[in-house]
């Protein structure tokens, strides 16, 4: 197949066969693959590459939505891949969000009033229920689904074909049917330039959270007093406030099932 970006072959920066609302508004170098449909109120800036058949802007699947006006906001160097589908929110004046350099796969659906956040990775297949967030540099395995309200925090991996229902804290690595958390996110963290001190710190982080036999109000007050003071900058105290952070804002509640289930074990 030649090369699109070859001078000698132009390059048609929207495909006649797409359909663009008169509310589309895309910012320069952005790409629209045949037969994709933006509509409604989208706002996407520079960059951003949508492949064959992207949906993007359709109305939420909501029973609550009655028409109000609402928007899909899509920052800069985004990549959707075939069939992928982005609808706008539910709620006057509010916004189904998506970030900068995010790598989405094909037949992934992110629902009404999701955020996800920048660098994430979702895979083929996963779907996004309404409200999900994802922070940066998330990683979400093939065929996974996560519930609505649900939040999985940066730099978190979650493993393929899992049910997420509850919120997956920063920088862990979660996998199952149901999800649960099995360590730390180790490969993600280094391929991120995180170094030794900070993933020994998030280790101790770990532990503490999920073996040490606390509940989650004693676990967090002992990574504040033990482990947050013993923590440089650069060494892990940035990494260690984004969890406590995450966990403390918690609304849905904290995935704290860890280790293998049964129907693994057996």
């Amino acid at each position: 197949m030649p090369d699109q970006s070859s001078p000698s072959i132009p390059f048609r920066a929207i495909s006649p066969s797409a359909i663009i609302g008169a509310e589309v508004a895309l910012g320069p170098g952005c790409r629209v693959g045949p037969f994709c449909h933006l509509e409604g109120r989208v706002r996407a800036g520079e960059r951003n590459r949508f492949g064959t058949g992207v949906a993007v802007g359709g109305a939420p699947m909501d029973t609550k939505y009655s028409g109000e006006e609402t928007e899909v906001r899509i920052g800069t160097g985004n990549v959707f891949f075939e069939y992928a589908t982005v609808h706008r929110a539910s709620g006057r004046g509010t916004a189904t969000v998506i970030g900068d350099d995010n790598f989405v796969m094909a037949y992934v659906h992110i629902a009404h009033n999701c955020r996800i956040g920048n660098g994430c990775v979702i895979t083929n297949g996963v779907q996004l229920a309404g409200h999900v967030e994802l922070g940066d540099r998330a990683n979400i395995g093939g065929l996974a689904g996560v519930h609505q309200f649900c939040r999985i925090g940066t730099l978190a991996m979650v493993g393929a074909c899992s049910y997420v229902n509850k919120d997956i804290p920063p920088y862990m690595l979660a996998a199952g049917n149901p999800c649960r958390v099995r360590g730390l996110n180790t490969v993600g963290l280094r391929r991120a330039r995180i170094g030794e001190p900070a993933l020994a710190t998030l280790r101790r982080a770990y532990r503490t959270l999920y073996q040490s036999g606390l509940n989650l109000g004693q676990a967090l007050q002992t990574i504040e007093s033990d482990l947050l003071p013993q923590s440089a900058p650069g060494g892990g105290r940035e990494q260690l406030e984004e969890v406590v952070r995450f966990v403390r804002s918690s609304e849905r509640g904290v995935e704290l099932r860890s280790g293998r289930g049964k129907r693994e074990e057996s």
